[in-house]
């Protein structure tokens, strides 16, 4: 079987966005988030496709490559159709993904896969090697919500300095462009909860245009943090999401943060494990 490999940038053609769309649901699981699927048709999504098609314009598979925040530093994942997988068409795609990192001059690439031995195997067998994990979470949006007395949640506002702050000591310093990337985003909004006009806490929702409302960046000052200030702007969040008229509220946390039993006593049940792999002696640049 002869099968072409081709790389097109975001924003995809509708055709090719279809046939992507198709080819996925052969799989058991729903792969598209570790795919950008929401991120295809973007203008302002710094990505690439790499598509596997046969002579007869079947797509059997792609991988997909975004830089999140603008930093060239992308993070890439990989579908191939499950009756093809023997032919090494996975290996070929993520050749291609490396071969676009070098045209885009990238930092940085990690690959992100849903948790399954078969990937495992797969990127073992390209030589990375484990990151991290991350689990995502869902939950219902609520009806209705108060918040406790003294609290209120705004818009971001100007408040950069403060932010900064309040990240750089839940997280550190490296946070500083994700915050101004969330800030200058047209799908993001940034929400600040204050206590007595002091900023104890911080979200960006992310609003990709589907049925789902995503929260990033979410962090609660570390002095403030044990006095359900966490689960309060939590449960604010999925009430904004019914607000929003969303069906479904979805966050992703590192399996090892210390913050992941706030997520669930908030009402979030975990969907699957994504884990990060990274080759240290891959450099792009």
């Amino acid at each position: 079987m002869d099968i072409s490999l081709s790389i097109a940038s975001f924003p995809l053609d509708s055709d090719t966005i279809q046939d992507m769309k198709e080819l996925l649901q052969f799989g058991d699981k729903d792969y598209s988030k570790p795919l950008f699927s929401s991120s295809w048709d973007q203008f302002d999504a710094k990505g690439f496709a790499v598509l596997a098609y046969t002579e007869e314009n079947e797509l059997l598979g792609f991988a997909a490559a975004l830089d999140l925040i603008g930093l060239d530093s992308y993070e890439w994942s990989v579908f191939v159709h499950p009756g093809f997988r023997r032919l090494t068409i996975g290996s070929a795609l993520a050749g291609g993904v490396d071969y676009g990192f070098e045209q885009r001059q990238a930092v940085n690439g990690v690959a992100a896969f849903i948790e399954e031995e078969s990937a495992k195997s797969f990127m073992e067998s390209l030589g990375y090697q484990p990151d991290f994990k991350e689990i995502e979470l869902e939950a219902e949006p609520l009806e209705d919500f108060s918040l406790p007395k003294e609290t209120l949640i705004v818009p971001y506002n100007g408040e950069l300095e403060a932010l900064e702050s309040l990240m750089s000591s839940a997280f550190d310093e490296e946070i500083i462009p994700v915050i101004h990337y969330n800030i200058e985003s047209s799908d993001r909004a940034v929400f600040l909860m204050k206590r007595n006009g002091e900023l104890v806490a911080s979200a960006a929702l992310a609003d990709e245009g589907g049925k789902e409302l995503w929260i990033t960046a979410f962090a609660v000052n570390p002095a403030d943090q044990g006095q359900g200030y966490g689960k309060a702007f939590l449960l604010w969040c999925r009430y904004y999401a019914a607000l929003q008229g969303k069906k479904r509220v979805v966050l992703e946390v590192e399996t090892e943060n210390d913050a992941l039993a706030v997520y669930q006593k908030s009402g979030f049940k975990p969907v699957h494990t994504v884990a990060y792999w990274k080759k240290p002696q891959l450099k792009f640049k």
